[in-house]
């Protein structure tokens, strides 16, 4: 499995034991979750009508948005791992629990059942992507996340078939308890994502100021308004459906069968559009014209239910809400929010995903029950009030089209879009356009920019525009520009390529040989070996380079005399050459070959040795971490030595720990030995830090508080015990207090300059304290608002 798993989409080995039973986990999950929706309508249909259905939408939306704020809540105090096992059980139990309840058929477990699945949806589904966020980094998450998506669309296409094949036999309120297998198979499979309880969420995106954000921003009002309408038509759109489905169908496991069966090709036709349809969409027609799918789908459906009403134009209305809405129209708003820088898009994300949806979702039900209950309006007429608002619809979008290309020109001129958090493709047409116009610009930095948004994106229009920047004055833009046209489907322009062979940069040279390596028919190896044994000292210096960049495809080119005859080699080209020989052992990690690498430890030159403690890291030498700390003393090579060590990951902490609590260490060492623990992402690393510090001198108490800080800062998987940091920030706290009255002591007292001098020392000592409350304080709240607080405090200004 795992094997065909790693063919079929881009997952490296090492990724494997974390993503496949987290894939399989979320599409388990959606499978219940698409035997759930069905069994809650047919029931709610069944024992209360459809007329009240606006009831419990609002309900829906009332409820909703207060569970999601406790539960985020909760996100923030319990460790994920701890949280998902006590969720899980609890929608289990919960399970079990309605499965015993709604054979009474009293009207209220009904609404409360339909209220709970939406919750169980929002739960289940959030939990399980907040643990892909915390385990998979953003490069890795836009490769595996449609992986895990295309788990989810499977498991809900198998929920809604199984259930509409097995109701009739089991009975739709046995459904539940399948629900509880395929629940309890997706908790013993993410026990297997982490285990040492590693597991906490990412700092919470919080809403503050979204509302400011919006009002200055022409395209978060474009989305806000999008949002808003999306979810009110919705809603409009949900009961008709249902009551159509209602009048179809009289029997309840009738209801529930077809809603299965239904679901299950609303999600196929979505996957399969998503697949097939939505990059050609995007590409072709730009995100603008995507965004009018939705809106347009759901004013034809909503034509046909009043012009020729029946099951079939049902269907049709609902395919638009269904089918365009969590495809195309997703991936629309997700290169919408591309110009909007990180911390804004925070902020509103959260705004518009959780308070605005169901505040529209409750003002689509209200209006339904007013035009119906109050005015008499019938079911089929509310076609002509979702056909107004598409209207609306529609003018925004058409309206906005200049607000996204202007935000998204001037995020490419302030460079403000995070390569290093992108998840989404940038092969919209209109941010190819503003992407390949960047090519053109006479800020250097600017170009690379945007050659590195273009790696991964195939064009006719692209490779036209790239080639000539393979003259450009810049190596790095020649480098990267050879990266982006070996990408492409179009023919290389091999003559100019071949000509960079004689660049004088041998990092272009690498590109290059690399990129020629991949259009030749004998193969990489070939090429290679051509290369390591021509007579040309750049093609060759460019082949070792090659091997040691481009990993082990070509290893059997490397043996004892090949790596022998380089470290000998002091030509021009031999320093460059030990560079890449250093590299090349950290890749390969043939124990036999480590005393050559300790050979390269004790070269001549800063770069050779630079290099080859970065390889240290990589082929983590146990025997080498002694020395390594000897380094982080050598001011040169310290930084080197520091990420050595951090590369070493949990297995150097014992070392580290010995080194840090030696007081016959020199300083300068442990001080570097923090800055390795802080750049260590790991919980055992808090664990030690928090642990420890009752051991520390005041001196080094300091900096591990700082190094506790920067791993806080840095987000990510870390949870830091809340009592144990109260009890350490307690302390902060008195010594804080006992300079404060000593500090006050003194300065009540006139003295010369000795007693001074001894101010001078207790307010750095209580500036230094200060510091550390705040840090710690960030430990437990925002790290970003407790930071601005200090900022304001040490300020002086009342105002801030």
């Amino acid at each position: 499995m795992k094997k065909v798993l790693a063919g079929l989409v881009d997952v490296r080995r090492e990724e494997l034991p974390r993503i496949l039973p987290l894939t399989l986990a979320y599409g388990l999950v959606m499978a219940s979750l698409y035997v759930l929706k069905p069994a809650r309508n047919a029931l709610f249909l069944d024992q209360l009508g459809v007329a009240q259905l606006p009831y419990v939408l609002m309900l829906v939306a009332l409820i909703g948005g207060g569970v999601a704020a406790v539960f985020t809540r909760l996100i923030r105090l319990i460790r994920l791992d701890r949280l998902i096992l006590g969720t899980f059980l609890f929608l289990m139990i919960n399970l079990l629990g309605f499965r015993l309840l709604l054979p009474y058929g009293w009207g209220w477990s009904f609404y409360l059942f339909y209220v709970w699945v939406n919750l169980y949806g929002l739960m289940a589904t959030s939990l399980l992507w907040l643990l892909a966020g915390v385990i998979f980094n953003p490069r890795e998450a836009r490769r595996l996340f449609g992986l895990i998506g295309s788990a989810g669309i499977a498991g809900a296409i198998v929920g809604g078939a199984f259930t509409s094949w097995v109701v009739t036999q089991v009975g739709t309120e046995n459904l539940l308890i399948v629900c509880v297998a395929l629940l309890g198979g997706g908790l013993l499979l993410l026990l297997r994502v982490r285990s040492g309880g590693e597991v906490s969420p990412r700092e919470e995106k919080k809403s503050s100021g979204a509302l400011a954000d919006i009002g200055r921003s022409d395209l978060l009002q474009l989305l806000g308004s999008m949002a808003a309408l999306t979810a009110v038509v919705a809603a409009v759109i949900d009961v008709q459906f249902n009551d159509i489905v209602d009048r179809a169908f009289a029997d309840k496991d009738a209801k529930t069968a077809f809603f299965g069966q239904f679901f299950a090709y609303l999600s196929g036709f979505a996957f399969l559009f998503q697949i097939w349809c939505t990059p050609r969409i995007l590409r072709s027609l730009g995100v603008v014209s995507a965004l009018l799918f939705l809106p347009l789908s759901m004013a034809l459906g909503s034509v046909a239910v009043l012009f020729a009403p029946g099951l079939a134009a049902g269907i049709l209305l609902k395919i638009g809400d269904g089918g365009f809405r969590h495809s195309l129209h997703k991936s629309a708003v997700e290169i919408l929010f591309l110009p909007i820088p990180a911390a804004v898009k925070q902020r509103t994300k959260v705004l518009l995903d959780t308070t605005v949806d169901n505040l529209a979702t409750g003002i689509g039900a209200l209006l339904v029950l007013v035009l119906t209950a109050v005015l008499g309006v019938s079911y089929q007429h509310l076609g002509f009030v979702s056909l107004a608002l598409v209207g609306l619809w529609v003018g925004l979008v058409i309206r906005g089209r200049g607000a996204y290309v202007d935000a998204f020109r001037q995020a490419l001129d302030r460079r403000a879009i995070d390569l290093g958090e992108l998840t989404v493709e940038v092969d919209e047409a209109a941010a190819l356009d503003s992407l390949i116009a960047s090519l053109d610009s006479g800020n250097e930095r600017q170009v690379v920019y945007a050659l590195d948004m273009l790696i991964s994106l195939r064009s006719r229009r692209l490779a036209r525009a790239v080639r000539p920047l393979l003259q450009h004055r810049a190596a790095e833009v020649r480098q990267k520009s050879i990266r982006v046209l070996c990408n492409q489907a179009e023919e290389l322009p091999v003559d100019e390529i071949e000509g960079l062979l004689q660049d004088e940069v041998l990092e272009v040279r690498v590109e290059a040989l690399y990129c020629m390596c991949r259009q030749d028919e004998g193969g990489i190896e070939m090429r290679l070996r051509e290369a390591l044994q021509s007579g040309d000292p750049k093609l060759r210096s460019a082949a070792v380079g090659c091997i040691a960049a481009h990993g082990t495809e070509a290893g059997e080119l490397v043996d004892d005399a090949f790596v022998e005859e380089l470290l000998a080699d002091r030509s021009a080209e031999g320093e460059d050459n030990r560079v890449q020989v250093a590299r090349i052992l950290g890749n390969l990690d043939r124990p036999e070959w480590r005393l050559y690498l300790r050979q390269l430890l004790e070269d001549s030159s800063p770069r050779v040795v630079e290099q080859a403690i970065g390889s240290l890291g990589a082929i983590r030498d146990p025997e080498q971490i002694g020395w390594l700390l000897d380094r982080l003393g050598d001011r040169q090579l310290r930084r080197a030595a520091r990420q050595a060590l951090a590369a070493y990951g949990p297995a150097v902490l014992p070392a580290l720990r010995r080194c840090l609590l030696d007081k016959r260490v020199d300083p300068v060492v442990r001080t570097g030995v923090t800055r390795v623990l802080s750049d260590i992402r790991s919980q055992e690393v808090v664990d030690l830090l928090l642990e420890d510090l009752d051991a520390a001198s005041p001196w080094l108490e300091h900096l591990m508080i700082k190094a506790l800080s920067r791993l806080r800062q840095g987000g990510g998987s870390l949870f830091f015990e809340p009592r144990r940091v109260e009890e350490i920030l307690a302390r902060q706290v008195e010594a804080y207090y006992q300079l404060f009255e000593g500090l006050q002591l003194y300065q009540s007292v006139d003295g010369e300059a000795p007693l001074q001098l001894l101010q001078k020392v207790l307010r750095e000592k209580q500036a230094q304290v200060q510091e550390r409350i705040f840090r710690l304080l960030g430990l437990l709240y925002p790290p970003q608002d407790m930071h601005r607080a200090y900022l304001g405090l040490v300020s002086g200004q009342a105002r801030l």
